[in-house]
């Protein structure tokens, strides 16, 4: 008798489902690693001017890799809305991104990300950053200013006079003499191989200052990225 009741479990299971006082079946989401999503939902500005070469992207990494193994475009609406779903997020990604990435699919800036636990769900993920400048400059201000350049570019007693701080960077660049050469600009919008900046960064002009200042930007992609904001006209 027992094992004739053992064999009606699935079938009453399958009752029991179908009998809910409402009549709805509530779904269950067992997704594998495999099916994972991330709802994307966000307001953004300065979208616009990005150079050509580079795309804003939702895109997951896997550790220790900037080529992205899944990515989807972000593109804004006219109001800058990003309401969007990355699914079939493959079992490798630790790291989800709203990033910028170049024509190689390799990540040059991160705008906000989700990983850990945020990442370990079996149901969809959202992701809500609220509204972003995710302008090219504010991608550099993140990912080079912010990183290497503030502890001696700071918004006091910074070096040379030149604040390179999140509000004080843009003013301080673009458009203004260098202190080392008069005939030069910082930045000036549409010729990088003239501005001081990109050349501190690029040649041994500054190996004779106080600070050399290529031992801290050592990857290409980093300076091709700066050299491509300068060319494109340097906008905020």
């Amino acid at each position: 008798m027992f094992r004739a009741f053992r064999h009606l479990l699935p079938l009453l299971s399958c009752l029991a489902l179908l009998s809910c006082d409402d009549g709805n079946i509530v779904e269950t989401y067992i997704h594998s690693a495999e099916g994972r999503s991330v709802h994307l939902t966000a307001t953004l500005t300065g979208h616009q001017s990005w150079a050509s070469g580079y795309e804003l992207a939702l895109a997951g990494f896997s550790e220790e890799s900037d080529y992205a193994a899944i990515l989807l475009v972000v593109r804004p609406d006219a109001d800058g809305i990003v309401d969007i779903t990355m699914e079939g997020i493959p079992e490798e990604v630790t790291c989800v991104e709203l990033c910028a990435v170049n024509t190689l699919r390799q990540r040059v800036a991160t705008f906000a990300k989700i990983d850990g636990d945020a990442l370990r769900t079996k149901y969809i993920i959202d992701f809500a950053v609220g509204t972003l400048h995710a302008s090219m400059f504010a991608a550099i201000q993140r990912s080079v200013f912010n990183t290497t350049c503030v502890g001696c570019h700071r918004a006091t007693e910074s070096a040379a006079g030149l604040p390179l701080t999140d509000g004080s960077a843009y003013e301080a660049l673009v458009g203004k003499p260098s202190k080392k050469d008069a005939a030069l600009l910082l930045v000036e919008p549409g010729n990088a191989a003239a501005s001081m900046l990109y050349r501190a960064l690029t040649t041994d002009v500054s190996s004779t200052w106080r600070y050399d200042h290529t031992a801290e930007l050592t990857s290409d992609r980093t300076k091709h990225f700066i050299r491509d904001w300068m060319n494109a006209g340097a906008c905020e």
